[in-house]
């Protein structure tokens, strides 16, 4: 399987994120690659990497990828509490990837780190997940 199965997996999660009406009410938006100066807080779409995972008569991929949360509030609780949104959306979103039968789609870690910058504290937060995807019958 290509990497355009990521690519096609990393639209339909940018778009079911970027739609939601709850999680756009609390970020300054969601991004590819966030844009230098962008304010907080904001979603990002982080590492991906992809593994095959064929059948004898279908190619498939096991595909893992990021979604990072960035606050630079004094406490962890806004990007935990935009996590939690941000996982829920993609757990009820009925993500369409063209060309492609998603099968599974599984948060495989999540975790949080305060980093400093010149502005001072900010705190991210890394969701892992994992999903299998196999070339469209």
């Amino acid at each position: 399987m290509t990497a355009m199965a990521c690519h096609k997996l990393q639209e339909a999660v940018f778009t079911a994120l970027a739609a939601d009406a709850d999680l756009s009410a609390t970020l300054t938006g969601v991004y590819d690659e966030a844009p230098v100066g962008a304010s907080y807080p904001y979603v990002a779409m982080g590492d991906t990497s992809l593994r095959p995972n064929d059948l004898k008569d279908r190619d498939g991929a096991q595909i893992s990828f990021d979604i990072t949360v960035w606050s630079n509030e004094p406490s962890q609780m806004q990007v935990k509490e935009l996590m939690a949104v941000a996982d829920a959306v993609l757990h009820r979103a009925d993500l369409p990837i063209v060309g492609h039968d998603l099968v599974t789609l599984r948060l495989q870690n999540a975790g949080i780190v305060r980093q400093w910058n010149e502005e001072g504290s900010l705190y991210r937060g890394r969701l892992t997940y994992s999903a299998l995807l196999y070339v469209a019958s």
